[in-house]
Parts: structure tokens; sequence; C-alpha cells
């Protein structure tokens, strides 16, 4: 669990104290950091693989990318 806290607090160091809070109370939060990582390690997984479908590896990095601005959403973060 500790893992997906410090792989989205990368993401938004500035947000530690309120990654670690919405963490411990919101099961969505929680779910939506592991949907992030589990996504996020099948891209890193696959980026160098020959022989991968490119249209499913983009459809991956959308996926990464929907689930990175679902979590800026929920952290109340402006781009």
């Amino acid at each position: 669990m500790r893992k997906e806290v410090d792989s989205i607090i990368q993401l938004f160091p500035d947000l530690e104290e309120e990654i670690d809070d919405l963490f411990q109370i919101d099961e969505n939060f929680r779910d939506m950091c592991s949907d992030y990582m589990l996504c996020r390690s099948m891209v890193l997984e696959r980026k160098n693989d020959r022989n991968i479908n490119r249209e499913e590896f983009a459809d991956m990095e959308v996926l990464q990318r929907s689930l990175e601005e679902e979590i800026r959403v929920q952290l109340n973060i402006k781009k």
C-alpha cells in the first residue's frame, strides 16, 4: 500500500500530506492509485517490447493519463 502512496507523491511532491490523508480515508482514491500503479507498470514493462500491439500500447498510455487526471481532480489540482 505504501508503494502506491509513494508513487503518487512522486507525481505530486508538493501534496504529500494531502495524498497521505486522502489515501487513509478514501477507498475510491486508494483504488484509483492502485489502478494507476498497475497501468503504469504495464506501460513501463511493455515500452521497449517490439512485439507489442502498438494500438494496445497506445490505449494503455491513454488509460494511464486518464487515471493521472482523475487523481489530479481528486487532489483539486488545477492544470
